[in-house]
């Protein structure tokens, strides 16, 4: 038997109330393209992508009931999906999705510094808290949260977020960490393709 099996997060699926507005919002909003659409088993299913080697990244399927509580901890984080999360390219996308987010009808924005990453949380018209991130190049043992300050220009965060987490007990590069996290993870191993 395997130390652990061979397998990567590839997709994930959302039950909602409304599929239209969840389309909109996963279409015009973070971009993605439908990439099939149907109804079976009394659902109907809206598959997203936004990358040509995955088929689907995001499925949206009818289904949810209609009157779910809220999480009983933290109404950012959802009933049962505590986040999805959105690797972001640089500072510039940062608040550019924060400008969209606002544009776009989403609610419950939130702006974060964590140390490790620079993020902006949203709920979208569901109530699915969602997380758009880039990290930075510190770690230290987490969670942390403290909130992020758009007003100031990419250098000032920069320098303020570096100030305090090379302070924090248990830092270093975010590389270092990666390399020695590293070797306690398994990793996937795709075959070739056409190998049986």
């Amino acid at each position: 038997m395997k130390s652990a099996p061979n397998l990567k997060f590839s997709h994930m699926g959302l039950s909602c109330c409304d599929v239209a507005p969840m389309e909109t919002f996963y279409r015009e909003v973070l971009g993605f393209t439908v990439t099939d659409r149907g109804h079976v088993d009394g659902m109907d299913l809206v598959f997203l992508s936004r990358d040509p080697n995955d088929h689907h990244q995001i499925v949206l399927a009818s289904g949810k009931p209609d009157e779910m509580p809220a999480n009983t901890k933290n109404p950012q984080f959802g009933p049962s999906i505590n986040q999805l999360s959105f690797l972001v390219g640089d500072m510039s996308d940062i608040r550019d999705m924060h400008q969209r987010l606002q544009k776009g009808g989403a609610t419950n924005i939130f702006p974060a510094n964590h140390g490790i990453a620079w993020s902006i949380y949203c709920h979208d018209p569901e109530g699915n808290n969602l997380e758009f991130f880039m990290d930075t190049e510190w770690y230290f043992p987490q969670p942390f949260l403290i909130p992020l300050d758009l007003s100031k220009s990419d250098e000032e965060i920069y320098e303020l977020t570096k100030e305090f987490a090379t302070k924090e007990d248990g830092y270093m590069p975010y590389g270092e960490w990666r390399e020695n996290i590293s070797k306690k993870m398994s990793a996937f191993k795709p075959s070739p393709v056409g190998a049986n």
